[in-house]
């Protein structure tokens, strides 16, 4: 390459970047060219055409790469021999065998699971059976109610090997003692641990069991604050599941076709509703027996997907009332030939001590006439604790699973353990552990948070609830329209009247994703102190969450209210208030402040092929947020490749390189800084090179490179190059700003979001089916070769 094209590319590369290039480096041809882009499903959106730059590519050698490239993504398309199993997401492996006998609550059998000392679970039973038990009750009346327990819905398996062992050779509160951050002199009591010897024969009853050999050695009541290892968490966590935890109110069944089903879970604090104890099998076996036959088989197959269809083939889904859709946004985002935006108004935001007092005379009144739900003489409650507490003295609602961080030696990232809800912790992201590779940990996580995210979404707007993505979420969407593979916080907010609605009609509702799509199970917990709108000084920041119950993993929901907090004062140096302004200011229970038109209308978009809102304005918030965080193509040794329009990490992406070009001297930052680029210079050879190299890389562009061009041309109707010489209120420089749109603009931009804004099929593989099935397979496959 000529001293003169390398100059020439450089300035190219330095002008993109101050003018946003992340925005403008797809250049979107028709639909004729060598690029055309894989569509995901049917109904997804626009196959848009992807081309690396406008300009040829400076180091071309005379050899097309790009074509070298489409056969490296037609191998994945083809995936001969399973090679690229990671890009097919499709639900397998959705049934499973087994003896039905073995799951009666009748039988003396020592081979019944009544009757073991060792736990039993998959998702596939426990699923087909109450799906098949739901159908039958259905046909006969809209009020369903169904028996619980835990330990059928999450996997608690991990205390078999506890439960193999003689009780007196068991862990105790001495090992949860021993693996803790905790000193001599504190009781066990810190701990919320007893000792299976403790339990007495009236609680071993409510608990669901025959005896103590069928408990774990120790049992935990409640959060302990000291900081464990992770062998400790897990032990915690599942035997508070087995013993201690309260049942949902509610299941609710998602549906990608539209609509919902839903019962009431019985006895919320009864513990003996596990299928082994209620006779559910029994039933199952009797309503579906053939008549001519006179034994039950040994071996009975059950398949959650087969049961969902015939559910959906004999009853209709609910779906929502209009007089439900409390804000419009059902209605909005079913609408055609708009561009989705969705106002919202300012009573939505108005919450005071008068509508609490209003809500729970109304309550009290009802509880004089009625017996109340358990979800509504909560609510109840949580309004009175709200009047009897302020933001000094309420507790904090949600724990999570604060792991050590220093001493454990397979938690070598230092994770801290903030991210999960230590109830349903099930191991830490990064943990390092026997059987599983770093980038096998990734896609893991990279999996959770797309189901997250996708089935959240998919609920509010079944629900109607209003919502929209914010902080890091909304800054990797501006980016390339999907979750940052770095980070696993997933923030959204909503207004204080939706949050108070999600409360009142959802909270500890179970959601299950659609069976065709996976078995994923997510819990809505909404704390008990929404109703105080002050800053909180209890760590009760965040209002609710959507909490992966196979995982723990959540996404943090915070309402959005009036107050009369005072407003720190940077909000008014840079220009986000304006001091002379009457507007009325919002926020959460942190310090974020934001003005209705800061927010409203939201903008209706997609993230990872999920559809999504996101506030109104954009740039001058992430640029408040994070000073950096539009212009910065680097962030803990992940690059942003503008040509694959995806983050990779460092020591992935120099495989693309020689050595030689970025270990230059011993300065890490400007290692750092070379490296970084490199990797915006990338030729269309060095590309190649990394996909070549990196299957897991060529199936993610593959799988996100139509999604991340679409993205790419929707941020040409949202954003445009700041003018540096056009005076603005906000004081920090921006590279970009949001773009008013012109007549003819605005009337592509309808067409293109009504085109292109429709959930697609999943992304990435269903959590159960990755974990049990396919991650074990590969990885020895890997490892053999």
């Amino acid at each position: 390459m000529s001293q003169v094209s390398h100059h020439i590319k450089k300035c190219f590369f330095l002008l993109g970047l101050l003018n946003a290039i992340y925005f403008t480096v797809y250049i979107l041809k028709s639909r004729t060219g060598s690029w055309d882009g894989y569509s995901l499903s049917s109904t997804g959106p626009e196959n848009f055409n992807v081309d690396f730059e406008q300009q040829t590519d400076p180091q071309h050698d005379g050899h097309d790469y790009k074509q070298d490239i489409q056969k490296l993504l037609d191998e994945v398309a083809e995936n001969k021999d399973n090679k690229h199993w990671l890009q097919n997401t499709q639900l397998t492996h959705t049934s499973i065998g087994i003896n039905p006998q073995d799951f009666y609550n009748d039988t003396t059998s020592e081979s019944a699971w009544r009757n073991k000392n060792t736990l039993f679970f998959d998702p596939r039973v426990t699923l087909a059976l109450y799906i098949n038990h739901i159908r039958d009750q259905l046909l006969h009346t809209d009020q369903v109610s169904v028996p619980f327990a835990w330990s059928d819905w999450i996997d608690l398996t991990g205390l078999n090997a506890d439960l193999e062992k003689p009780l007196n050779q068991r862990n105790d509160c001495k090992w949860v003692r021993e693996f803790s951050i905790i000193e001599a002199s504190v009781p066990d009591e810190v701990l919320q641990c007893c000792e299976n010897k403790d339990i007495t024969p009236r609680m071993l009853e409510h608990f669901g069991f025959q005896r103590h050999e069928q408990l774990p050695g120790f049992i935990t009541y409640g959060h302990s604050v000291k900081r464990a290892f992770q062998k400790v968490r897990l032990a915690q966590a599942k035997s508070y599941a087995l013993t201690h935890m309260p049942n949902p109110y509610s299941i609710l069944f998602l549906n990608k076709d539209g609509g919902t089903y839903e019962v009431s879970v019985e006895g919320n604090e009864e513990k003996n509703g596990r299928i082994v104890n209620t006779g559910m099998m029994n039933e199952y076996v009797r309503r579906n027996l053939p008549q001519d036959s006179e034994t039950v088989p040994e071996e009975w197959t059950f398949d959650p997907v087969t049961e969902f269809k015939a559910l959906k083939r004999a009853v209709k889904p609910h779906h929502l009332a209009p007089e439900d859709d409390a804000l419009g946004m059902y209605k909005t985002t079913h609408e055609k030939g708009t561009t989705k935006a969705l106002s919202l108004p300012a009573a939505a935001f108005d919450y005071t001590a008068a509508n609490l007092s209003r809500q729970r005379i109304l309550l009290q009144r009802l509880a004089g006439q009625k017996d109340l739900t358990k979800r509504e003489e909560i609510y109840l409650e949580s309004i009175q604790e709200s009047m009897n507490h302020h933001t000094f003295s309420e507790w904090p609602y949600f724990r999570q699973a604060t792991l050590e961080f220093r001493k454990d030696p397979g938690n070598r990232d230092g994770d801290r353990g903030w991210h999960y809800d230590w109830r349903f912790f099930n191991g830490g992201l990064t943990y390092e552990e026997e059987g599983w590779t770093p980038q096998e940990r990734t896609t893991r996580t990279t999996i959770i948070l797309h189901r997250l995210l996708r089935n959240w979404f998919r609920f509010a707007e079944e629900k109607g609830i209003v919502t929209w993505i914010m902080h890091g979420p909304l800054l990797s969407w501006y980016w390339n329209g999907f979750m940052f593979p770095f980070d696993n916080d997933i923030d959204i907010q909503m207004p204080v009247s939706e949050l108070v609605r999600l409360g009142e009609k959802h909270n500890q509702t179970l959601v299950v994703e659609d069976i065709e799509e996976g078995f994923g199970k997510y819990l809505i917990d909404v704390g008990t102190f929404i109703h105080n709108r002050d800053i909180s000084r209890r760590e009760n920041h965040i209002d609710a969450r959507f909490i992966d119950v196979d995982t723990g993993i959540y996404i943090d929901i915070t309402g959005l209210s009036s107050s009369k907090a005072e407003v720190p004062e940077e909000y008014y140096q840079l220009g986000m208030f304006d001091k002379d302004s009457n507007e009325l200011i919002y926020k959460d229970r942190r310090k974020h402040f934001y003005t209705l038109d800061q927010l409203s209308p939201l903008r209706f978009t997609q993230m990872s092929g999920v559809p999504l809102y996101v506030p109104h304005q954009i740039s001058e918030r992430l640029t408040f947020e994070y000073v950096n965080g539009m212009v910065s193509t680097e962030f803990k040794d992940w690059h942003f490749v503008p040509k694959l329009n995806l983050w990779v990490a460092a020591d992935d992406v120099k495989a693309a390189f020689d050595a030689n070009d970025y270990k230059v001297g011993s300065n890490i930052a400007a290692l750092r800084a070379r490296l970084t680029n490199l990797v915006l210079e990338m030729s269309d050879e060095e590309v190649y090179m990394l996909l070549d190299h990196n299957e897991a890389i060529l199936s993610e562009y593959y799988v996100t490179r139509n999604l991340t061009a679409m993205h790419a041309e929707e941020k040409k109707f949202l954003f445009e190059p700041a003018d540096p010489n056009k005076p603005r209120k906000f004081k920090r420089p921006l590279a970009v700003t949001d773009k008013t749109m012109n007549e003819e603009e605005a009337k592509k931009y309808v067409e293109f979001v009504n085109k292109n804004m429709k959930m697609t099929s999943p992304l990435r593989k269903p959590l159960f089916q990755y974990e049990h099935e396919e991650q074990p397979q590969h990885h020895h496959e890997y490892i053999d070769n």
